[in-house]
């Protein structure tokens, strides 16, 4: 089980991530605005790679202690974080050199919900 989870994590890092990427170049388009310093390829592969197993990991461990009830612990965990985690592109104060600092949540803040919708389509592939 834990094979077949671990395998789904890294899928929906994968998916994720891409969607991240892709989504940063269509932003810069639209906006112009680049935010290259902070939010690049390798920090959007890491950070989409590290919350899918991360969720991979705590839905194994929601499953292994409560077999019944974790997947549904788990979806609500998962989409609290997520929610959650939104509270810090909101916060951050960015340097003076870069432009366009109000534009800044609006390219962070749909990134943090990529990793859950990569973990929630890809569960019908997954999950017998």
């Amino acid at each position: 089980m834990f094979r077949r989870i671990f395998f789904w994590g890294i899928s929906a890092g994968v998916g994720s991530a891409v969607a991240a990427l892709v989504y940063n170049r269509v932003y810069f388009f639209i906006t112009e605005a680049n935010f290259s310093k902070l939010v690049n390829p390798a920090s959007l592969i890491g950070a989409n790679m590290l919350a899918c197993m991360l969720a991979a990991f705590g839905y194994w461990a929601f499953m292994k202690w409560m077999p019944r009830r974790g997947e549904l612990v788990f979806n609500l965990v998962f989409a609290l974080l997520t929610f959650a985690s939104i509270i810090l592109p909101i916060a951050i104060h960015l340097p003076l050199d870069i432009q366009f600092p109000e534009l800044f949540p609006g390219l962070t803040i749909p990134m943090h919900f990529f990793p859950a919708l990569a973990w929630h389509t890809l569960r019908p592939v997954f999950v017998k």
